[in-house]
C-alpha cells in the first residue's frame, strides 16, 4: 500500500475526475491529516512572540530562511529564525507516525524541491517527500496549469497581537535585509509600514529597537503557487 498526500496548492491543480485516475492506475491511496496543522502552527508563533525580543523570522519557507540566515552570516544580522517547522512538516509527522498507515510508504507531495529536500532529510520512517512536479514526471503523467492564487496567501499571522511584516519574493526579502543592514551600521530605529497592518487599512508606527516584529516571509512571490514543484 501507497499513501499519497497532496499539499493544498498542487490539489488546486487536479480536477477530481483526473485524480481518481492517478490514484487508481498507480494503486496509490490519498491521505490527510487528522490534525489542523495550519492552526497548530499559528498558536506556536502566537505563543513565540509572546516572549520575542526583537525581530523574528517566520520559518514556514525554507529557501526564505536560507536567505535570512545568509544575511546573517555575511552581513552580522541578528534576525531570529523562529524554531517552528512548516506546516507541511508537522502533517508529514503526522502521517508517518500513524498507526492506522503504517503498513505502507508515505509520499507527501511539496510545492517546491527544497520543501521536498528539507523533509527528506528528516528520514522520517517510510516516507518520501517529492515536488508535486516531479511525482507527477515518475508516473509519467502531465502537469495540469498551477492555480492563479495561494491557498495560503500572505497573511496568515493576521490576527496575532505582535507587529507583523509581510514579505513575499526575493527582491522584497532582500530591499528588507539592505534596510535593515543599514539600521544596525547606523544605529538607528526601523520605521515604516507593515503590510500586515496595510491589509487592515493601519499603518504602524516607528518600532523601538528591541520590540518584537515579526516577519511572515514567502520567498515565491505571493505564495507557493509560484514555486518550482507545481510550475
Amino acid at each position: 500500500m501507497t499513501y499519497l498526500w497532496i499539499n493544498p496548492v498542487s490539489e488546486r491543480m487536479v480536477s477530481e475526475k483526473n485524480l481518481k485516475q492517478i490514484l487508481t492506475e498507480h494503486q496509490l491511496t490519498q491521505v490527510r491529516c487528522r490534525e489542523d496543522w495550519g492552526g497548530i502552527v499559528l498558536k506556536q508563533y502566537a505563543k513565540l512572540m509572546e516572549h520575542a525580543d526583537g525581530i523574528v523570522a517566520d520559518a514556514r519557507c525554507p529557501e526564505a530562511v536560507n536567505l535570512i540566515e545568509r544575511y546573517n552570516e555575511e552581513q552580522n544580522l541578528s534576525i531570529q529564525v523562529a524554531d517552528i517547522e512548516p506546516i507541511l512538516i508537522h502533517c508529514a509527522r503526522e502521517l508517518s507516525e500513524r498507526t492506522d498507515l503504517a503498513g505502507g510508504e508515505k509520499i507527501i507531495t511539496t510545492p517546491c524541491r527544497i520543501l521536498a529536500e528539507q523533509g527528506n532529510a528528516l528520514e522520517l520512517p517510510r516516507t518520501r517527500f517529492v515536488s508535486w512536479k516531479d511525482f507527477l514526471l515518475e508516473l509519467g503523467e502531465r502537469l495540469g496549469p498551477a492555480p492563479e492564487s495561494s491557498p495560503i496567501p500572505p497573511g496568515f499571522f493576521a490576527g496575532l497581537s505582535v507587529p507583523v511584516l509581510s514579505l513575499s519574493g526575493q527582491e522584497e526579502i532582500e530591499e528588507y535585509l539592505r534596510d535593515e543592514i543599514i539600521q544596525e551600521t547606523t544605529g538607528g530605529m526601523l520605521t515604516g509600514t507593515t503590510e500586515a497592518g496595510n491589509r487592515n487599512g493601519k499603518k504602524d508606527t516607528a518600532r523601538a529597537e528591541h520590540s518584537p516584529l515579526l516577519l511572515e516571509l514567502l520567498y515565491c512571490r505571493q505564495g507557493c503557487h509560484m514555486g518550482d514543484g507545481v510550475r
